[in-house]
C-alpha cells in the first residue's frame, strides 16, 4: 500500500533534516500505530504522505503511484480520490449539520462521489449509513455540531474521512481529547469501519497505551536515519 524509500525532508532555514527514513513498508489494511514526541516528525511525515508537502529528496509511493513525480495540483487530487484525514481539532464546519460535514468527504472527489453512490445509492445515504454505524443517533444527523459532544464529533471527523472508500486512511492524534475507555471504543469502531474494505490505518498518538490495540508500532524515532 505504501512505501517509502530514502527520504530526506529538511524544513526551510534548518541546517538539520527533520526526516532521513531509509524504508518504510505499510501493508494494504495493515493498522499502524507511529509515535514520538513533539518535534520528531510526525507531522512533517504525514504531510508528506498526504501529499501536502512536496517531497525533496527520495520516493513514497501509495497504490503503486510515486507522489514524487505529481504536480502540486495532482498531489492534491490523488489525496482527495485515496486518503481520509480525521485531525486532532476535527476540522468540522459549524454551519453543516453531521450529514453535511460528512458529506464533504466526496466534495472534491469524483472517484469517491462514484464509489459511494455504487455502494449505497447516494451520498448522502453512505453519510448517514456511516454515521449509524459510528454510533450517532437520527436526530444527531441533523442538528448543529455545535451541540454534539467531543466523542460526537470525533465520530462525525471519522466518518467524513471513510465516506467513498478511500484506501488509506491517516488519524493525527483523533483521541487525545477522550478519556482511555472512549478512546479504545472510539479506535475499535475505526478498525470495523476499516475492516470492511480492508483500508489502511495510520494512526498518529503520544499515547502508548493505545499502541497494543494496532497491528504494529512504529516510533518515528527509530526509524529515523536506519531501515526498518
Amino acid at each position: 500500500m505504501i512505501e517509502i524509500n530514502d527520504l530526506l525532508y529538511t524544513w526551510q532555514k534548518q541546517t538539520q533534516p527533520t526526516l532521513t527514513i531509509k524504508h518504510l513498508h505499510i501493508a494494504r489494511g495493515e493498522k499502524l500505530f507511529l509515535h514520538g514526541p513533539s518535534g520528531s516528525g510526525k507531522s512533517t511525515l504525514l504531510g508528506l504522505l498526504a501529499g501536502i508537502n512536496p517531497i525533496q529528496q527520495g520516493e513514497i509511493n501509495i497504490l503503486g503511484q510515486s507522489l514524487t513525480k505529481l504536480s502540486n495540483a495532482k498531489r492534491d487530487r490523488f489525496r482527495a480520490d485515496h486518503i481520509g484525514t480525521i485531525f486532532q481539532n476535527f476540522n468540522l464546519l459549524p454551519y453543516l449539520n453531521p450529514l453535511e460535514n460528512v458529506m464533504l468527504g466526496c466534495e472534491f472527489s469524483s472517484l469517491r462521489t462514484k464509489q459511494a453512490q455504487q455502494e449505497s445509492g447516494s451520498i448522502k445515504t453512505q453519510a448517514s449509513n456511516l454515521l449509524t454505524a459510528l454510533g450517532l443517533k437520527p436526530q444527531h444527523l441533523i442538528s448543529s455540531v455545535a451541540n454534539l459532544s467531543i466523542g460526537q464529533q470525533q465520530r462525525v471527523a471519522a466518518a467524513r474521512a471513510f465516506i467513498g472508500r478511500p484506501e488509506v486512511i491517516i488519524a493525527d492524534e483523533p483521541t487525545s481529547s477522550l478519556d482511555t475507555d472512549t478512546r479504545e471504543a472510539f479506535i475499535k469502531t475505526l478498525f470495523t469501519q476499516a475492516e470492511k474494505y480492508q483500508a489502511t490505518i495510520i494512526f498518529v498518538s503520544h499515547d502508548n497505551s493505545l499502541a497494543s490495540l494496532f497491528d504494529r508500532k512504529v516510533s518515528l524515532q527509530s526509524i529515523n536515519g536506519t531501515t526498518l
